[in-house]
This record gives C-alpha cells, structure tokens and sequence, in this order.
C-alpha cells in the first residue's frame, strides 16, 4: 500500500498514539481538566446538601435575610465554600460534627486564611444552630452583612478581616 502512496488510516493512528505516550501534558489541557472535575464536583455538592445547608439555602435563596442575594457551593481559589454573598464578600460556612476534629480545625484555620486573604469573611454557623433557632442565624448573617456594608463605606474599600 505505501508503495502507492496510500497511507493505511490504521497506522497512522498507531503512529499518533506512539508519539503522545510519554509527553508531558500540556499545562492548559491540564489546567482545563481540573476545572471540569472541579465543576463536576461542584454541582454533586448542591445536588446532595446536608439537611442544615438545605434548610439555611432555603431562606438564602429567596432572599429573606435581609434582601441579600447569595450563590451556593461556588469555587474561590482551590476551596468552595457553602454559601457566598459577593455584594458583601461575606462567606457562610455550614458545620457539622467533623469540624470539631483537631486535624479539622487546623484545615479550617489555614482555609479561612486563604479566604481572608482574599478579601471576604468567613461566618461559621453550626448545623445545630441552623436546625434549632434559624431565625438567630438569619439575624447573625444579616448583621455580619450589615457590619461589612458600613466598613466598606466609611473606608472606601473591602474590608480584608
């Protein structure tokens, strides 16, 4: 067949396939793979909340504390946090019994870090909390909201604590 001049499509392939084998990837394939499991992960996370973040994303979501608009599950640098507010940088944090753990707490620490590095604040409620006096937690967002807005006006730019 070569004779010819007809190339068989089957070795071709073959010829392909040997020459990737043993590249390194490409650090923008590489990058935009990680994106698309992060996403992925992402949208399992809101298809299967726990029973606090689905009771606090029902009052988030439509807006009843304190007509402040709020994302769920939503990526900021490596981490995604439970609930974001991007009008007031303001990050809330549903937890439950595992973050009581030492090795937990320390993640958590090192997270919120990060996160106040960033710019935002990190408000850390408790499932129990949720569960037995929402109206308090709504209060406590609202006022932490509230807190940020003024901080921003009378210095002009985002608060970084």
């Amino acid at each position: 067949m070569e004779e010819r001049g007809i190339v068989c499509v089957g070795c071709l392939y073959a010829e392909k396939v040997k020459r990737r084998i043993g590249r390194p990837m490409n650090e923008e394939i590489r990058e935009k793979l990680e994106r698309k499991r992060k996403c992925a992960f992402v949208k399992r996370l809101r298809r299967h909340m726990t029973l606090a973040e689905k009771i606090l994303w029902k009052m988030l979501r439509t807006r009843r504390c304190g007509e402040l608009k709020f994302r769920r599950q939503v990526n900021i640098g490596i981490y995604i946090v439970d609930f974001l507010c991007k009008k007031h940088r303001l990050i809330v944090e549903v937890d439950g019994g595992i973050h009581e753990r030492k090795d937990q707490k320390a993640y958590d620490h090192e997270r919120d870090g990060f996160l106040r590095g960033c710019g935002y604040r990190v408000l850390r409620i408790r499932n129990a909390e949720v569960r037995n006096d929402l109206p308090a937690v709504l209060r406590r967002i609202g006022t932490a909201a509230k807190d940020l807005g003024s901080e921003k006006q009378h210095t002009g730019t985002t608060p970084l604590s």
